[in-house]
């Protein structure tokens, strides 16, 4: 009798596991009293999570900027704030690696003399790296097999490397007081060898600042190169690389009675990369022994693979509803957030909205309105497919305003897709006795019939077949009569 052997896969998906919203509510004091609060911005990042079955716990930190001012002057503070929750899925275990998106979807800002309440509402969405462990049939002696190679999702990680980057920039006018500092950054490409995480990419630090009596935001591009210790695995992988700002300090060196124009930003920031090992699999589709049928077990699997990457810039227009006598004074907080992306032949459609506070001055002070405008832009993709998923993220590398709006929107497209495959995963033999079969044995075979189904029916191979009939073709192109020798 034939004997089969079976041996184990991982298969790996990437999986949407949830979104939830969590309210963050801060408390702040100041030394005066705060007439309007004027704008509120927040760098938000998952710092760590748990996984265990069925739930992931996590921890995130929020870098809050507050702008406000006190009657007569613009004023601002920078605070810190923790924030844990959890998502459920019976998708999770205790090896599932994770990747987290966080957007602010809403904030509220309540006065009481000098202390303000900062309520912050999050958006948290959860993808997973899912591992399904399979066995699958391998082969057999006396045992004949169809099967065809396939690419698996094998192996995935995900880790975490901060850096700090210190950029020396210099602003276009002297800097008497810093009241915001915001960065965008994007990584342009990034190799790894010998060890070490090479990241190649651009910043943009957007400043604005009081100089002498004014307020100015300067825009400040940088490039930068950093190398990073690579973790194991990394070089033989396919990686996704995502780079989060998650502090923007400033550092002055003012010297009395002189022009203080120059600056260092000291930007904190996460690496975020997921770790990749596509590899090939035989996978049985169909057997049968020389003296046996089977009767299969099978198993529907899914497993995760890519499609294309890009990243680019996208120069951008926008009109903005004017009035003649309202000019804003500056653009602060400004950012962007990805509404939907649609996959289509070798490009995406990459929808979503640019925000920014828009700051004024009258004559009873210091007011503030809420500009939304919102993009459309196709990006091309090399290998991508209408039914391909693509996630994007969208940087704001600069951003002002004149008549209309002009932006520079760092695009950065992954795009994936999920492929389902069938395994075998047991087998029964059916016994076939071959004694009763004469040596020698002719038979019609039809149109249409392909060699693996006309040698599965005779339990022979098809190189027996091919080496008696090197006359028929595969399938065959009209009905035939074929010879089979039988070993007995």
């Amino acid at each position: 009798m034939s004997n089969v052997q079976f041996l184990s896969a991982s298969f790996n998906s990437r999986k949407f596991i949830g979104k939830i919203q969590t309210v963050q509510s801060v408390r702040v004091s100041v030394k005066q009293d705060i007439a309007e609060a004027l704008s509120l911005g927040v760098d938000s990042c998952i710092n760590s999570y748990e996984a265990t079955a069925g739930e992931v716990s996590f921890y995130g930190k929020t870098n809050i900027r507050f702008l406000y001012s006190d009657g007569l002057n613009l004023c601002s503070s920078v605070y810190n704030a923790d924030f844990t929750s959890s998502i459920q899925s019976e998708l999770i275990d205790a090896e599932s690696k994770l990747t987290f998106d966080v957007v602010m979807v809403d904030s509220k800002v309540d006065v009481n003399a000098n202390t303000a309440t900062l309520t912050i509402l999050l958006e948290v969405s959860a993808y997973a790296y899912t591992c399904q462990q399979t066995p699958y049939l391998e082969g057999g002696e006396d045992v004949f097999l169809d099967s065809r190679s396939v690419e698996v999702l094998n192996k995935a990680n995900v880790v975490a490397l901060p850096f700090v980057l210190d950029e020396e920039l210099t602003a276009s006018r002297n800097i008497s007081t810093v009241l915001i500092a915001e960065c965008n950054l994007c990584a342009n490409s990034f190799t790894v060898h010998e060890g070490i995480l090479n990241i190649t990419g651009s910043g943009s630090v957007r400043l604005t600042y009081l100089s002498d009596g004014d307020v100015v935001t300067d825009i400040l591009p940088f490039d930068f190169e950093r190398e990073l210790e690579a973790t194991d695995g990394m070089a033989e992988s396919q990686l996704k690389l995502r780079l989060i700002p998650k502090t923007t300090k400033v550092r002055l060196d003012i010297t009395e009675g002189d022009v203080n124009t120059t600056f260092t930003v000291e930007i904190g920031v996460s690496a975020q990369v997921e770790i990749t090992e596509i590899g090939m699999l035989d996978i049985v589709t169909d057997a049968y022994g020389a003296d046996c049928d089977f009767e299969f077990v099978k198993k529907t699997v899914t497993t995760t693979l890519p499609c294309g990457s890009t990243v680019c810039t996208k120069h951008v227009t926008s009109t903005v509803p004017e009035e003649e006598s309202k000019k804003p004074i500056a653009a602060v907080n400004v950012g962007a957030v990805v509404t939907n992306v649609q996959s289509r032949e070798r490009s995406a459609l990459v929808e979503g909205v640019v925000y920014s506070t828009l700051l004024y001055k009258g004559e009873q002070g210091y007011f503030a309105e809420q500009l939304e405008l919102p993009f459309s832009q196709t990006v091309d993709v090399d290998y991508l497919m209408p039914e391909c998923r693509s996630y994007a993220r969208v940087s704001v590398m600069n951003f002002t305003l004149d008549r209309e709006a002009e932006m520079d929107l760092c695009i950065t497209i992954e795009s994936e897709r999920e492929v389902t495959y069938t395994v075998i995963v047991d087998a029964e033999q059916v016994p076939f006795d071959k004694s009763s079969l004469p040596a020698i044995e002719v038979c019609l075979a039809r149109k249409g019939e392909t060699l693996w189904n006309l040698a599965k029916s005779l339990h022979t191979s098809v190189d027996d077949v091919l080496a008696t009939n090197p006359q028929i073709s595969n399938p065959l192109e009209q009905d035939a009569h074929i010879v089979i020798f039988n070993k007995i």
